[in-house]
C-alpha cells in the first residue's frame, strides 16, 4: 500500500465505501469486471441416420470374376409362355372354314416352280416414252386403293404362287400375319382378308417353302420361326434348338431342307430339318444383319446385308474347311444396308441402304459384282 500513489490509495477508498453501501442496501452483488466465466462448447444432438443402400457395381465392372460356388437352385414361378392355337388371337370357327375354303382354293392347280433360264440378254429399251406409256396404262383392279390387312405397321409381305387365285399375305410389327384374297368380296363388298397372331413380336421375314407351297415360314424378333399349314391352317415351329436368336430374316435352300437365318445381333445362323441336331450359329458381323439371300441359280452364293455399311458376298463352299470364312466381296454403301437380293436368273444383285439409292451390280465370270447403276429412291419411308 505504500508505494501506491496518493490517486490510487483514494480511489480504492472510494472503492470500499461503495460496497459498504451496497451491502447496506442488500442489493445483489455482480461479479467482478474482468472475471472469467466458464464456457460450455455446444455439442448438437446427433440426428439419426437412415441406412444407405450400398450403390449396386456389378462384378464384370469391378474386375471379379462371378461367384458360383453358392448358387442354389430354384424351381422357377413362371413358365415360358406357350403358343396355344384357341386363344382370343386366332379367327372365329365361322371365319376358320371360310379361310379353309380360300386355301383349299389356292391350292387346287398344283403350283409349278418356273425353270429360270440361265442365258441372260439384256433387252434394249429404244424409247422411254413407250416405256412409260406401258406403265401409264397399268390399273388398280379392285375399287380398293389401299386393304387393312393388319392392324399395325407392315413390315413384309409375299404372295402364294398359286395359278387359281391371288392371295397376298402381310406381316406387321405386333406379330399379325394377314391373309387377302384379293379377287374376292364380302357380301358387304368388303374386302375378304383374315388374320392370325403366330408371333409375339415384329415378324421380320416370310417365306413360301420352295417346294411345298402349302406351308408359309414366318420369322420374329421373338426367335421363332414358324410354319403356317394352308391344308389345316394351323401353325408349327421350326426346331433351332434351346438358344433363343433374335432373328431378323431367314432364305431357304431349293431342296427346302436347310435354313440360313441372320440375327440382330450380328450372327449367322444355319438349321438343317433333316438332322436332329440344334441350329448353329457364327458371329460374322458387330452389328445387325437385316437380310440374307441365296443365290437362285449359283446356291453356294450368299448376299448378306447389314447395318455396318456393307453388303457381303459369301461362299457357303468355304464354310466347310475353315472356322475362319472372309466374304469373297464387301460393297461398301453410305448408309445402313436394308436387303439385299439375287435376280431370280442369278446374275444380277439389288441392294437398298438408308442412303437412298437402289444399287444394281452385275455377277461377272469371277463371281465378284461390278455396280451397273444406282438409282435415287427414298428407302427410309419405303
Amino acid at each position: 500500500m505504500s508505494n501506491l500513489s496518493e490517486y490510487e490509495k483514494k480511489r480504492l477508498e472510494n472503492i470500499r465505501a461503495n460496497e459498504a453501501l451496497l451491502r447496506g442496501l442488500d442489493l445483489p452483488t455482480k461479479k467482478a469486471v474482468g472475471e472469467k466465466k466458464s464456457l460450455k462448447k455446444h455439442i448438437p444432438k446427433p440426428t439419426p441416420k437412415k441406412p444407405q443402400q450400398a450403390t449396386r457395381v456389378s462384378a464384370r465392372i469391378r474386375g471379379k470374376e462371378p461367384d458360383l460356388t453358392n448358387l442354389e437352385y430354384t424351381e422357377p414361378t413362371m413358365k415360358r409362355q406357350k403358343f396355344n392355337e384357341k386363344t382370343d388371337e386366332v379367327m372365329s370357327e365361322q371365319d376358320q372354314k371360310k379361310f379353309l375354303g380360300v386355301l383349299e382354293d389356292a391350292l387346287k392347280v398344283p403350283n409349278t416352280i418356273p425353270t429360270i433360264k440361265k442365258e441372260y440378254e439384256p433387252k434394249e429399251i429404244k424409247s422411254y416414252a413407250s416405256l412409260q406409256n406401258t406403265l401409264q396404262k397399268l390399273e388398280i383392279r379392285h375399287e380398293w386403293t389401299t386393304v387393312k390387312v393388319t392392324a399395325s405397321r407392315i413390315t413384309n409381305c409375299v404372295f402364294h404362287p398359286s395359278q387359281s387365285k391371288i392371295l397376298g399375305c402381310a406381316a406387321d410389327t405386333d406379330g399379325w400375319i394377314g391373309f387377302w384374297d384379293v379377287n374376292s368380296q364380302e357380301e358387304n363388298g368388303d374386302p375378304v382378308t383374315y388374320k392370325y397372331r403366330p408371333h409375339r413380336r415384329t415378324v421380320t421375314d416370310m417365306h413360301f417353302n420352295p417346294v411345298d407351297n402349302s406351308k408359309l415360314l414366318s420369322s420374329s424378333y421373338d426367335g421363332f420361326i414358324r410354319v403356317f399349314d394352308m391344308n389345316t391352317a394351323k401353325f408349327d415351329t421350326l426346331e433351332l434348338g434351346s438358344n433363343r436368336y433374335s432373328i431378323s430374316g431367314f432364305d431357304m435352300t431349293q431342296d427346302g431342307h436347310c435354313t440360313w437365318f441372320t440375327t440382330s445381333d450380328g450372327e449367322l445362323g444355319f438349321a438343317d430339318t433333316r438332322a436332329e441336331k440344334n441350329a448353329v450359329a457364327y458371329r460374322v458381323k458387330d452389328k445387325k444383319i437385316g437380310c440374307v439371300h441365296l443365290n437362285p441359280v449359283h446356291q453356294h452364293l450368299m448376299a448378306l446385308a447389314s447395318n455396318d455399311r456393307t453388303s457381303t458376298i459369301w461362299d457357303l463352299r468355304m464354310w466347310n474347311n475353315s472356322d475362319e470364312v472372309e466374304p469373297l466381296q464387301s460393297i461398301q454403301h453410305g448408309y445402313s444396308v436394308t436387303s439385299n437380293y439375287w435376280s431370280p436368273n442369278g446374275v444380277m444383285l439389288a441392294t437398298t441402304a438408308y442412303d437412298s439409292f437402289i444399287r444394281l451390280f452385275d455377277l461377272n465370270e469371277e463371281k465378284t459384282l461390278d455396280l451397273k447403276t444406282a438409282i435415287k429412291h427414298n428407302c427410309v419411308t419405303g
